[in-house]
Order: structure tokens, then C-alpha cells, then sequence
């Protein structure tokens, strides 16, 4: 059983709906704790992201045959705000799915979903909607993004041979 949550209408994330920003994301490993909302696997999230180099860096990252991008995974209380980051979900929502999950392990949630959603959106992997807004881009898992030249390769990381 669990318990509302409710984030005060002066925080800074009440109305905005956080959303993935184009950028590809898969999932690896067993399926973990689930909220009740159908758009979280309970998986663990991993975020493919391009590195950029400068034309020094490319130098150097082809004579040590550097990997040309950065596999970043994400902790389960993560994955969670994450894969409810799809533009369907507000910031209440996600709050409220993050603490039926999680119960006392992501106490104080609010704060909790505050810093990531802020993380993420430092790192350039989320961006934050007015709540009455709709992406004009796909949040679907899998996808390489426009413009990014990784090679294109299936969601279920576990596949990969």
C-alpha cells in the first residue's frame, strides 16, 4: 500500500512534463521493481550518447581507437523516471509512480525526482514541457537520432551478440 504524494504547486517542476530528448536508450538485465504504469519495464535503462570531438580529439581518438560513444546506465529509481519521461507523464505522476515503487527507498521522493530530472536535463538527455505541450520528436527506445551517426542496433541490449 502506498501513499499520496503531492508535489506544492510552488515547486519548480509542478506543471512541466519532463521528457526523453532525442537521444538512443535500450534496456539490459532482468526486470527489477515496477510502478503499475504500463510504459515502465522495470529494467534497468542504458543511454547510448555520440561523443563529439574536436578535430584534435579525433586525432588522438583514432590512433587509440577510442569508442566513438559513451554507454551510460541508469539505476533503477533512474530507469524508472526515465522510461515515464515519454510526454504522457507529469512531474506529479512520475513523483507518484517513483514512490509506489519504491516506497521507503526513495524517501524524500520529491526531492529524489527533482535532482534527476534536473540531472538530466544538465547532461542534454531531457528537456521539460509546459504540461499542456506534446513532443515534436520520438521518445521510442532503439532509434538513433537525427543527425548522429552511431550505428543503429535493438532496444534489448541483451540481444547483442
Amino acid at each position: 500500500m502506498s501513499t499520496e504524494v503531492h508535489v506544492d504547486t510552488d515547486h519548480p517542476l509542478h506543471g512541466y512534463l519532463p521528457v526523453r530528448a532525442p537521444v538512443w536508450w535500450g534496456w539490459r538485465g532482468e526486470v527489477a521493481k515496477r510502478c503499475t504504469d504500463e510504459a515502465h519495464s522495470g529494467r534497468p535503462v542504458v543511454l547510448r550518447i555520440e561523443k563529439r570531438f574536436s578535430r584534435f580529439e579525433r586525432l588522438l581518438a583514432k590512433v587509440f581507437r577510442a569508442p566513438k560513444e559513451v554507454l551510460r546506465p541508469l539505476d533503477p529509481m533512474n530507469s524508472l523516471i526515465w522510461e515515464l519521461a515519454d510526454g504522457n507523464h507529469d512531474f506529479q505522476s512520475i513523483v507518484q509512480h517513483l514512490n509506489d515503487a519504491f516506497h521507503e527507498e526513495a524517501t524524500p521522493v520529491v526531492e529524489r525526482s527533482t535532482a534527476a530530472v534536473r540531472g538530466f536535463v544538465a547532461l542534454g538527455v531531457m528537456k521539460l514541457l509546459p504540461a499542456s505541450s506534446t513532443p515534436s520528436w520520438s521518445t521510442d527506445p532503439g532509434r538513433v537520432p537525427e543527425g548522429q551517426t552511431i550505428d543503429q542496433r535493438p532496444p534489448d541490449m541483451d540481444q547483442w551478440s
